[in-house]
């Protein structure tokens, strides 16, 4: 999904006042949590032609802004049905407002911070869900507005309705120092067009390096990974035949992102190279952090039509010292034929 909210860091600070007695990773003495319950639904003909349309759901609870709290858990469906047998796909954002508590109208997004993220994609005629199931052993900072935004829909043509039942509960604190980067990408195989770089070539892949601006310590990687084929129409790359996968590899490189961050176009992605020069260029002292491959098995020469869709939620039993000025690296690669969009919606949990 190619918008303007696509691979955005975020490493706010959050210190807040209140009740409760705060550790390293931002727990505090428990209190009864409190469950909100965000329900929301669109249905749109609109494709990524004009921009796909977006929207917001706004929530206050506790003393809105004013209060400091955490997420606890967050847990429900989300769905995606087509009426055609047409690509679509949305994304869903969780945020906090920080200042002032907007109103469903406010897009901007101005004062807000992300904390949660996941991308729903379907290729085909049918109600596609997926299920949320997040219980947040080191808590999301928080306050007390919370928005849902999302946007989405057929990506050229057709008709979709995207809809979330979300659960979320959490709870007030004092302080929760820990921060959330985003470490997402879009990148489409099988096709020299689209997301946000693509490569028609076999065995290539792209290697995203995020240099991490402050230090601290890496608690968990969560989100969820959304790697599917198109709908077979020559709008898009041919359908693979036979079976197909993806690779998602996750590497934390002390000292900075070299050769990495050189291989930039000059919007900022990576270009396509094989995967065995990306894996080349990691140096000795890279750390593999999480592997999160993905695979279609079906028989050799029968068309696939499909998303390969997973939640993450990789927790660190011990968490990972972070330098400022170290990188984060996600290397994208697919097995197979055809063509196919991959993406992650990851994020970073980080304490100080």
């Amino acid at each position: 999904m190619k918008t303007f909210w696509r691979i955005i860091v975020f490493s706010v600070l959050v210190l807040f006042v209140g009740r409760g007695t705060p550790n390293l990773f931002g727990e505090e003495t428990p209190t009864a949590p409190s469950v909100l319950h965000i329900v929301q639904s669109q249905t749109t003909s609109q494709g990524s032609q004009q921009g796909f349309p977006t929207f917001l759901g706004v929530y206050k609870v506790l003393e809105g802004v004013k209060s400091p709290a955490e997420a606890l858990s967050l847990t429900g469906t989300l769905s995606l049905k087509n009426y055609t047998p047409t690509f679509s796909e949305v994304l869903w954002v969780l945020v906090y407002y920080q200042g002032e508590c907007p109103a469903d109208t406010d897009l901007s997004l101005n004062g807000a911070t992300i904390i949660w993220q996941e991308i729903q994609k379907n290729p085909s005629q049918t109600d596609s869900d997926f299920n949320v199931n997040f219980s947040f052993a080191k808590p999301l900072p928080m306050t007390g507005c919370v928005g849902l935004y999302y946007g989405g829909g057929p990506l050229l043509e057709g008709k979709a309705t995207m809809s979330a039942d979300l659960k979320l509960s959490y709870q007030p604190v004092r302080s929760n120092p820990n921060t959330v980067v985003g470490v997402g990408g879009e990148y489409c195989f099988g096709q020299n067009w689209g997301c946000q770089n693509a490569t028609a070539i076999d065995g290539e892949g792209f290697a995203v390096p995020i240099p991490m601006l402050s230090s601290g310590h890496l608690l968990e990687l969560y989100g969820n990974i959304s790697d599917s084929t198109f709908d077979g129409t020559n709008s898009y790359g041919p359908l693979p035949r036979g079976s197909w996968g993806s690779a998602n590899d996750f590497y934390l490189l002390p000292g900075g992102c070299g050769i990495f961050e050189e291989n930039l176009n000059s919007q900022g992605f990576p270009n396509p190279a094989p995967l065995s020069t990306l894996h080349s260029w990691l140096p000795k002292d890279a750390l593999h952090l999480a592997s999160l491959p993905q695979v279609d098995r079906i028989a050799p020469g029968t068309p696939s039509k499909a998303a390969l869709q997973n939640q993450v939620e990789n927790i660190f039993s011990v968490p990972i010292k972070v330098t400022a000025g170290d990188c984060m690296l996600v290397i994208y690669g697919r097995t197979g034929n055809g063509a196919t969009d991959n993406e992650t919606q990851v994020n970073a949990l980080m304490a100080p």
